[in-house]
């Protein structure tokens, strides 16, 4: 038998050519022997999607949820997670994403199929996406169909690198900080913000934390993607421009 180093080069090397979503393969490899199992799990459950694209998002919400409580050493290796809140007063749903500790990337929606927005400030789940948002693990969150969204919810977010502000998103002008925040201020690599998120980004901007210090250090950022719609999200463009020393590369769109 191979040395377990190289049997987990090979169920790596294994993962990066798996193109099925099913990750039959690896799941395959995973029934081989116990120490295979971890090394496959690592793949298997690395990225999340829980999404209205399904013919079933409910099932598979409930599927997720099912998972987690009776394995939960499964939550230690999710990386990316992609999730259209379909019912923020779910308690498991609640649970389950409050048991994933190490996670990279974080994408919110709010499915359209229900009112058009999410209010970010008022809603029952909203401690289990602050917990997921202030993982030191985060580098990355895109956030859309959202109302009400409280920029200095970032102030923790230390480590961001990516940020995306969806379309159709509003900010809250009622600040909230945290009993203790980090040394330095966010500095990000990319933005990206689509129609009618002009006025987060314009609150981005001028945003302080407690201490004076800017809540995001524009300096850093080396790409900036945006789409125009309204006059508001020219001005916000505008105003993020005049904060950016770095920039390498820009795509504005108009719409």
């Amino acid at each position: 038998m191979l040395p377990l180093e190289i049997s987990a080069t090979i169920l790596d090397l294994l993962a990066e050519d798996d193109d099925d979503d099913s990750k039959s393969a690896l799941k395959a490899c995973s029934l081989v022997c116990q120490a295979f199992l971890p090394i496959c799990r690592k793949h298997i459950f690395r990225s999340i999607v829980l999404s209205v694209r399904y013919a079933a998002p409910l099932r598979v919400t409930h599927a997720f949820e099912r998972l987690l409580r009776e394995r939960p050493e499964i939550a230690n290796y999710i990386r990316k997670l992609d999730y259209t809140v379909e019912d923020s007063t779910n308690a498991t749903i609640q649970e389950s994403l409050k048991r994933i500790s190490r996670l990279e990337i974080l994408t919110v929606r709010w499915s359209s199929y229900s009112r058009l927005y999410f209010d970010w400030s008022n809603n029952p789940i909203r401690p289990a996406l602050l917990r997921l948002l202030h993982l030191p693990t985060l580098t990355h969150f895109s956030l859309s169909r959202c109302s009400n969204f409280i920029v200095s919810d970032l102030i923790p977010c230390v480590n961001l690198k990516y940020l995306h502000i969806g379309p159709y998103m509003t900010g809250e002008a009622e600040t909230t900080f945290p009993a203790a925040f980090p040394e330095r201020s966010i500095q990000l690599n990319e933005i990206v913000a689509d129609i009618r998120a002009g006025t987060v980004v314009t609150k981005l901007c001028t945003a302080r934390r407690p201490d004076g210090q800017p809540l995001i250090d524009f300096g850093s950022l080396s790409k900036i993607t945006m789409a125009l719609d309204k006059p508001n999200d020219g001005e916000a463009s505008q105003e993020l421009f005049r904060h950016c020393q770095n920039l390498t590369d820009v795509h504005i769109s108009c719409k």
